[in-house]
């Protein structure tokens, strides 16, 4: 199975016209957050993040230096920002920040839940690769509009 092409959301709707994929998602997000209970599409877009990290693992990054570049490698390529990690008392503290901006016409708060759950899920994934526990999950600490503050650990 090849890997999935990955789309930033760099693309201006008002210069390149209505895009198929951009407009495909958003309405799948809203449909999502309309008949779900809210921890239903939290889990749903989750799951759609741990989906993400399985398709672009961090490949054989071994020390805590490779393993911040290769996630700073994705975030750039897929246009979704960049990370900074810290050691903190019982696990690691991600900060994840330039999260992108909603497309055009959808929710902003909507788009920002569905974006953190969607981080929150591939965090999960990576972490839980390089020898995290199944049972420890990416906790939201704090956010923004374009940053989060995510907690990894005990």
């Amino acid at each position: 199975m090849s890997k999935p092409m990955l789309m930033p959301w760099r693309l201006d709707p008002s210069e390149t016209g209505l895009q198929p994929p951009v407009m495909l998602a958003c309405h799948m997000v809203d449909e999502a957050w309309e008949v779900a209970e809210p921890e239903q599409a939290q889990a749903f877009f989750r799951a759609i993040g741990a989906r993400i990290a399985r398709a672009y693992p961090l490949g054989e990054a071994q020390s805590n230096d490779e393993i911040f570049a290769a996630m700073n490698a994705f975030w750039a390529e897929s246009g979704w920002g960049r990370v900074v990690l810290r050691f903190a008392e019982g696990g690691l503290q991600i900060l994840h920040s330039e999260l992108p901006p909603a497309p055009h016409g959808m929710d902003e708060g909507r788009w920002h839940d569905t974006a953190v759950a969607v981080l929150a899920g591939i965090y999960d994934h990576w972490l839980g690769q390089l020898g995290g526990s199944a049972s420890i999950r990416t906790r939201v600490l704090g956010s923004s509009e374009r940053s989060v503050e995510f907690f990894y650990g005990a």
